[in-house]
């Protein structure tokens, strides 16, 4: 065999398993050890008044010069693209779509939030849980 052909053979190879890898779904227990490893470090920062629940179950800076910490803005990052895999997970066995599933998680994140918590409704400014009018 010529090397030229091995080469191409190897391409090949290589090739499908760089995308059987990235084609690969994550599973629902994947996507949960993910989100339970992250939960202290999301606690914290919730605590710190940093990262809070949006109206559409996500979490987002309360301020924008939050994303300015990296660690901060890849557990933003690194949390809300779990959530949104979650949801699309959620809304197939649910038959529903992932946006009415992560809009339903965001109100059960608003109804179980701490008073100190900061929240985002739709179309509205961060505010604490505590100052929120239902």
């Amino acid at each position: 065999m010529s090397g030229r052909c091995l080469r191409a053979i190897l391409s090949v190879g290589l090739c499908t398993v760089v995308l059987g890898a990235v084609a690969r779904a994550d599973t629902k227990e994947e996507i949960v050890d993910r989100m339970a490893k992250r939960l202290d470090t999301v606690k914290k920062y919730k605590a710190e008044g940093k990262i809070g629940e949006t109206f559409d179950g996500l979490v987002a800076a309360v301020k924008e010069e939050y994303l300015g910490d990296k660690d901060l803005k890849k557990l933003v990052d690194d949390e809300n693209a779990d959530r949104k895999k979650f949801y699309e997970l959620g809304a197939e066995k649910f038959k529903t779509t992932p946006e009415k599933f992560a809009l339903s998680a965001g109100k059960r994140n608003f109804r179980d939030a701490k008073p100190e918590d900061w929240l985002k409704p739709k179309d509205a400014k961060w505010i604490q849980k505590k100052d929120l009018k239902d």
